[in-house]
Formats: C-alpha cells, sequence, structure tokens
C-alpha cells in the first residue's frame, strides 16, 4: 500500500497540503482534462450528479456549470480541501465522506464523477463499485486516473505513495461493477511528474 492510500496519513497530508492545492494542481489537470472528464459523463442541464473526492472543487466548476450547483452533490475525505469548494459553490452540497463507503442509498445519481481521487482508494475496486452503486441505469460513472511518470526516479517516489492502475484495470473494475459501453481516453496534464492520464467511462446497465 502506497504511503497516501492509508486514509489517516492522507487526512494528514491533505491538512497541510490544502495551503498550497490550488497553485499546484493546474500542473497535474488541464482545464482540457476537466472539460474531457465532464463531457465523458454525458451530462446536462438539471441532472443529478455525484462528484467523489472533489478535494477544493476544481472539477466541481465545471460539473455545476452543466447541470447548476444545486444538482451537484460532492463529498471528500480531507475537510481542509472541502471547505475551499464549499466556499466557492454555496449552493451545492458537499458531505464528508469515503469513496470505498459512500453515504448515499442505491441508484440516486444521474452520473457520479471522480477526477484524481482513485490514486489514493486502498481497495479501488471497492470505490468504483460503490460508485456504479449510487449511480442510476442508463447513468454513467466517469473516473480519471494518472499514469506512471516517464522519469524513472521520480515514478520510484510516486508508486511509494500512491497506486497508478493501468487501463486494463479499471476496465476489469468497471465491468465487474456492472458498468458497460466502457470507453477511455489517455492525454497528457504535460508535466515532469507525470506524462499521462487516463480517463475512463462505463454507463450502468
Amino acid at each position: 500500500m502506497g504511503f497516501l492510500e492509508d486514509k489517516v496519513r492522507a487526512r494528514s497530508f491533505y491538512r497541510h497540503f490544502s495551503k498550497i492545492y490550488d497553485f499546484v494542481n493546474p500542473i497535474f489537470y488541464s482545464n482540457e482534462m476537466r472539460k474531457t472528464v465532464v463531457e465523458m459523463a454525458r451530462i446536462a442541464r438539471g441532472d443529478f450528479v455525484l462528484e467523489v473526492g472533489c478535494g477544493t472543487g476544481f472539477t466541481t466548476q465545471e460539473i455545476a456549470g452543466r447541470v447548476g450547483e444545486e444538482n451537484v452533490v460532492a463529498v471528500d475525505i480531507t475537510p481542509e480541501q472541502m471547505m475551499k469548494a464549499v466556499e466557492r459553490y454555496d449552493k451545492a452540497s458537499f458531505l464528508r465522506g469515503d469513496a470505498e463507503n459512500l453515504p448515499f442509498r442505491n441508484e440516486v445519481f444521474d452520473a457520479s464523477i471522480s477526477a484524481g481521487s482513485i490514486e489514493y482508494w486502498p481497495h479501488p475496486a471497492k470505490g468504483v463499485q460503490e460508485m456504479a452503486r449510487v449511480t442510476k441505469k442508463g447513468g454513467r460513472v466517469v473516473i480519471l486516473a494518472p499514469r506512471k511518470p516517464d522519469n524513472r526516479i521520480v515514478r520510484k517516489f510516486a508508486e511509494s505513495i500512491m497506486l497508478f492502475p493501468s487501463t486494463q484495470q479499471m476496465v476489469l473494475w468497471m465491468e465487474k461493477a456492472g458498468l458497460e459501453d466502457i470507453k477511455y481516453v489517455e492525454m497528457g496534464p504535460y508535466s515532469f511528474w507525470s506524462k499521462l492520464v487516463v480517463i475512463i467511462s462505463g454507463r450502468k446497465s
């Protein structure tokens, strides 16, 4: 298990990292990537959307712009991160919660989206199952995950603190969660740290 896959350590890390997160995040997660993530969910005005691992609200902004703030429910395990999103989007609903144990009934949301969070889940297959569980039939689950950095030294360090699931692993997790029509795209955040991310989408059958 990577250092930040331990939930207690992750919460402690992000309590401090939240102070500079908004300055660092654009290095890894571009506006183009954010737009692609939300487009792959195929959401429209009025849809009820869950965001898992909202952080400070970077992806929340794109989701809210498409469905309306009042139709966004966002979950994060770190209150210091989430409070920044709360201040920015006062009509959205924010809950402190765990991706692997989502506090919602079955088939509540029209779509579920998670960007830059799965790499910290100790049991990512369980998190994918939970996202599928709370999504309505016909709705899509979209997840963005990083690829391993090219640089050998950076890659070794990165692998010691977080998970880098392969595209094949993510497809398998989605299939086991009952998702179909699985599509994915790989694109770059254009940084030294990580050259590519994969964005994967599946429809609940």
